[in-house]
């Protein structure tokens, strides 16, 4: 059997990449992770060049230890403080409008120390890249504005936060915007441009350079495993939960704990009481114990 050599496999490696466009959120996670690139990409969606940057992060959580939490695709900081939060969802979701309230909420709750009045929250601006005009007005961009209106006056609501919906499906006036959201559906290596060189220089890094394509195989395959060990827990749980529905109704409180647990160990052995109970009554005391 013939050996593959170092170029062979390099070349394998990177026509596994080549296949992702910064439409994918593990993509574009890994290009804008760079400050320089995400100051460009800030810019021009903002449409204001003089922004900068003084730090970003990308596929950032904020843990919420009660409720849902929430990952932020990529999630900026200015110098002066404000921040911006860009969202990629190429896939049509049922409330995208309710999705943004949240994040902003817990963006908010984030960063608000306690004893803080309301007044030093920091702007926030929600942007979001849609492959679909899910507002329906055939337009590429919508700018969202709060407003109380009247029959005697209208006002603009200064409340410091900001949305902005951008989609893949109608052209905007701004040709740099038409330009970036274009390249991020075909996001070439070796493309020439004065707008957005860095993100650019970023995409040939992780396509081209074995360094870059090293890094996204290993990261592909991580989310690979991740992957079927989720599989695998998702598997335990819904065992459990047809077991437990052999001995009557599920308390709230138990389904939605065996719901939230990742540990394969502590569902073995949820598993096994709920095999051997013989009643909820039963099974409620052991797993109070374990």
């Amino acid at each position: 059997m013939k050996k593959e050599t170092v170029i062979e496999t390099f070349e394998e490696q990177k026509m596994s990449v080549a296949k992702y466009q910064l439409t994918s959120d593990l993509f574009a996670g890994k290009v804008f992770e760079d400050l320089e690139a995400a100051q460009e990409l800030c810019r021009i969606l903002m449409q204001n060049d003089r922004i900068i940057l003084r730090s970003v992060r990308t596929q950032y959580v904020i843990q919420n230890l009660e409720n849902h939490s929430v990952v932020l695709d990529i999630f900026a900081e200015e110098q002066q403080g404000n921040l911006i939060d860009i969202e990629i969802q190429m896939y049509r979701e049922k409330a995208p409008f309710k999705r943004s309230r949240y994040y902003q909420s817990s963006i908010d709750m984030s960063i608000l120390e306690k004893g803080k009045p309301y007044h030093t929250l920091p702007d926030v601006t929600i942007i979001y890249l849609t492959k679909e005009d899910f507002i329906g007005e055939r337009k590429g961009f919508y700018n969202i504005d709060r407003k109380s209106g009247g029959q005697e006056v209208t006002m603009c609501l200064e409340n410091g936060f900001h949305e902005k919906y951008y989609n893949l499906e109608y052209p905007v006036d701004d040709m740099r915007i038409n330009e970036l959201l274009h390249y991020f559906q075909h996001s070439e290596p070796f493309y020439k441009t004065e707008n957005f060189p860095r993100i650019v220089e970023r995409v040939s890094y992780l396509k081209t350079k074995k360094e870059g394509v090293a890094l996204m195989c290993e990261i592909t395959d991580r989310i690979r495993r991740e992957g079927r060990e989720e599989g695998r827990i998702i598997g335990k749980v819904e065992d459990i939960l047809e077991l437990l529905e052999e001995l009557g109704k599920i308390p709230q409180w138990i389904a939605a704990r065996i719901g939230q647990e990742t540990d394969p160990e502590q569902l073995r052995k949820w598993h096994k009481c709920a095999a051997k109970a013989s009643d909820m009554a039963e099974f409620e005391a052991l797993f109070s114990r374990l």
